[in-house]
């Protein structure tokens, strides 16, 4: 049953993640409304957890970073779904209109779940 106040946006954003005990991961944002999102990311987190959610938007203009705190109330093999504590956030407001960052890798694929960054590897002769 679909509990979402809200369209829901499919995006692609790159996040931090930070639980209040402490743990930090990375994610990425994959679909996002006024009232939660789904997050895609290897943090193991329990339902019902609360997860700050860091991330850049556009706000007055201007790229800048900032942090939405979620509750986990959906899991699945690849991710979690949060309901944010706060309904609309501006800061969620304007993440839905900040330009995508290019990737380099696909955000399902399971390297980019473990490893967000790889190293780059050159050939030495």
């Amino acid at each position: 049953m679909e509990h979402r106040w809200g369209n829901r946006h499919e995006i692609s954003r790159p996040v931090h993640l930070g639980t209040r005990g402490g743990i930090v991961a990375r994610g990425r944002i994959c679909n996002v409304s006024i009232s939660g999102a789904f997050v895609v990311s290897p943090l193991a987190i329990g339902l019902f957890s609360y997860v700050q959610v860091q991330f850049t938007a556009m706000l007055n203009g201007k790229r800048t970073a900032t942090a939405v705190e979620g509750q986990v109330v959906r899991k699945d093999a690849t991710g979690f779904g949060i309901e944010w504590c706060e309904f609309a956030p501006e800061a969620v407001r304007a993440l839905m209109v900040v330009p995508p960052f290019r990737l380099t890798e696909a955000p399902h694929s399971p390297d980019w779940q473990l490893n967000s960054r790889r190293p780059h590897s050159r050939a030495h002769p």
